[in-house]
């Protein structure tokens, strides 16, 4: 596996709910953008779509053992490879390292594209950390 890190964009930042259980053995966590579409899921979650336009602000992540991370991750993410009805599919992304402009490939989790809806809510902005905390501000970076 020659891809060793993650990109994240929801409940898998440092300060959310997901972190601690899933990614507290990261080795290092930066601020960093990649293109896609963000949306706000009814459920309480966000979801990325894969696009060249737009983009989206997280976090990418180095662990220890990427391949054990990503074997959890899978889990929580209801990914399964060669699976079409996977909750989120596993690919990888260039990512934009904020803090030097680094240019590095990621996984990240997407929603599959048949999965979009009318009651998704658009986040513009890229940051779901600021769509839930609008005296956040983000980095950012534009493509």
């Amino acid at each position: 596996m020659g891809i060793s890190r993650l990109f994240v964009y929801g409940s898998l930042m440092s300060g959310f709910w997901n972190h601690e259980r899933y990614c507290r053995d990261a080795l290092t966590i930066e601020p960093a953008v990649t293109t896609g579409r963000l949306y706000h899921l009814p459920y309480g979650f966000p979801a990325m779509f894969d696009a060249l336009d737009g983009q989206v602000l997280g976090e990418v992540m180095t662990f220890p053992d990427i391949a054990k991370t990503l074997e959890h991750l899978d889990r929580l993410e209801g990914y399964r490879p060669g699976d079409s009805r996977s909750h989120y599919i596993r690919i990888e992304k260039s990512v934009s390292i904020l803090n030097g402009g680094k240019k590095a490939p990621a996984w990240v989790y997407v929603y599959p594209k048949e999965r979009q809806r009318p009651d998704f809510i658009p986040v513009p902005s890229g940051c779901w950390r600021r769509f839930l905390m609008p005296s956040i501000r983000c980095a950012s970076s534009h493509f």
